[in-house]
């Protein structure tokens, strides 16, 4: 057992936590945190999550991580250029930051759509008016309507002085009904607490979380009653989708959010923290 280790172990024991307990609160698998406490390193990942795990187990029993990284610095192994260029953070992708965007286009889309609807059966009508004005067979002389006009012998013969004619009933016209265009969700940043960001989504049909992970990180999500649905390590070029549609709120936790992708029906979720391991609470307004 390495000095470091020994002292994180003290602190442990000191809280009056076990390894199982350590490992709830950090989520970090319980036998990373033994290999920290023995001063084994090599089952590891990688020395860049040995500094982050060390700094996390050190802020759950109540010490200074940044410190003990630094005291201990020659006892720790420092990670490589390669490492470190792999857990840099992404920029998040034009197609993702294009998604509000496509959302403000499809809204107004049916809008355009009843309008070019309108114009094209305006040129209809002027279209067939003008066909049947240059059409000579239609026209019709003064002559020829006198003559029609003039009632014959027999149309007098007919005629009753006392009947009444029978009143028409106007058929009612059926109003052309324009369907609103559906309203779009919204995503709003509440506030930040720690490490955890929180954020209301309204007016959203579907509620699809997922992540793509650009590095390692280990995947936790509670509902409203704290109660764990998800935990589980998501590797590198790994995707995981969950609908969280009966739900009313979620909390989701990456071990490592730097360069990993969170989004809700396609679009981002940002984690505010600049902390390796973030919490982002996502409150559904139904």
């Amino acid at each position: 057992m390495t000095e470091l280790g020994a002292r994180l172990k003290e602190a442990r024991t000191a809280k009056g936590y076990s390894i199982d307990d350590l490992q709830e609160i950090t989520k970090i698998q319980k036998r990373y945190l033994a290999g920290i406490e023995e001063g084994n390193y090599a089952t590891m990942p990688g020395a860049f999550y040995v500094r982050a795990f060390i700094k996390q187990y050190a802020e759950a029993v109540g010490l200074n991580g940044d410190e003990l990284l630094e005291t201990y610095k020659s006892e720790i192994p420092s990670p490589s250029n390669e490492e470190v260029t792999k857990n840099i953070p992404t920029t998040p992708s034009r197609r993702a930051l294009g998604g509000r965007s496509s959302s403000k286009l499809m809204e107004i889309f049916p809008m355009v759509m009843v309008v070019v609807f309108v114009i094209a059966i305006i040129v209809m009508f002027w279209f067939l008016y003008q066909n049947r004005a240059d059409d000579p067979d239609t026209e019709v002389t003064n002559d020829e309507l006198t003559q029609e006009n003039k009632p014959t012998f027999e149309d007098n013969e007919n005629i009753q002085p006392d009947a009444e004619e029978e009143p028409v009933e106007e058929e009612p016209v059926e109003e052309e009904v324009v369907e609103e265009p559906k309203s779009t969700q919204q995503l709003t940043f509440v506030d930040i607490q720690g490490v955890t960001s929180t954020y209301n989504l309204t007016d959203a049909e579907s509620y699809a979380v997922k992540l793509v992970a650009a590095n390692n990180t280990w995947l936790n999500i509670r509902d409203e009653n704290d109660k764990t649905l998800v935990d589980q390590a998501i590797k590198a070029g790994e995707t995981f989708e969950f609908d969280a549609s009966a739900l009313s709120r979620i909390r989701i936790r990456l071990g490592h959010a730097p360069g990993n992708i969170v989004t809700i029906n396609d679009e981002v979720v940002e984690f505010k923290s600049t902390e390796v391991t973030q919490n982002v609470v996502i409150q559904f307004n139904k």
